[in-house]
């Protein structure tokens, strides 16, 4: 009988660890999936300064005699949509107006934000965004000649010599659009539009000023647009 009993005991001890190693297992495996699950979605993003430049301004002063600039472009991630944002430059520009040749020579710095559009899943890292710029510019701007325009036959077009008008600052707001791909791991090809609007400048009196480096061409209005075309890396940091 006590045989038997123990026989029973050793069984039943055997029954119940085999159980809760199968519960185990099976919590360790529910586990894991969703783990997986979520992670195949909601990948941890890579934070570190991304920096790179603008190739239109190389290619329009290799291309153009009467044009010459670059671009710094950099930005850096504070969550998964949102970036600190910005681009320092300088341009030089000869422009042939209706009545007057002039060039302009300066440079200047955006800041701001962007805001991812685009929801990344697997190992994407990819953006449409939004944003907004602070811009400021300083630069010089060198009258050439300008036209005066006489009334009656008998008075043609006069010719004056220009002057030269220093540290003109133009300040303005900006919206962007634009996109970045991860074409190898931190290694972005961009695009993106512009559009700005002058708030304030300190031009002369006597003179109103027609292009400002970070904006470029300004329109009776006060506004302008623009657009970049970027290659940059980033420096990863860490991941969260």
């Amino acid at each position: 009988m006590l045989k038997y009993f123990i026989s029973c005991s050793i069984l039943l001890c055997s029954l119940v660890s085999i159980a809760q190693s199968k519960k185990i297992d099976t919590i360790n495996t529910i586990k894991t999936i969703k783990r997986d699950s979520v992670g195949a979605f909601y990948n941890p993003k890579t934070y570190g300064l991304r920096i790179g430049v603008d190739l239109v301004k190389p290619a329009l002063s290799f291309s153009q005699n009467d044009f010459s600039g670059g671009e710094i472009v950099a930005d850096y991630r504070i969550n998964t949509r949102l970036f600190v944002a910005g681009e320092m430059g300088y341009t030089k520009r000869t422009l042939q107006e209706d009545y007057f040749n002039h060039t302009a020579n300066g440079s200047y710095l955006k800041l701001g934000v962007n805001y991812n559009l685009y929801t990344n899943w697997l190992d994407m890292d990819n953006e449409t965004f939004l944003g907004a710029r602070y811009g400021t510019s300083i630069y010089n701007d060198n009258l050439s000649s300008y036209t005066i325009a006489q009334n009656g036959e008998y008075f043609p077009p006069k010719t004056v010599e220009g002057q030269k008008y220093n540290n003109i600052n133009t300040h303005w707001f900006e919206f962007v659009a634009g996109i970045k791909v991860e074409t190898f791991k931190n290694l972005f090809l961009g695009f993106m539009v512009s559009f700005s609007k002058v708030i304030s400048t300190n031009d002369p009196d006597n003179y109103k000023s027609t292009y400002s480096p970070g904006i470029g061409k300004i329109t009776k209005n006060g506004s302008g647009a623009n657009i970049n075309y970027t290659i940059s890396y980033r420096i990863p940091l860490y991941k969260k």
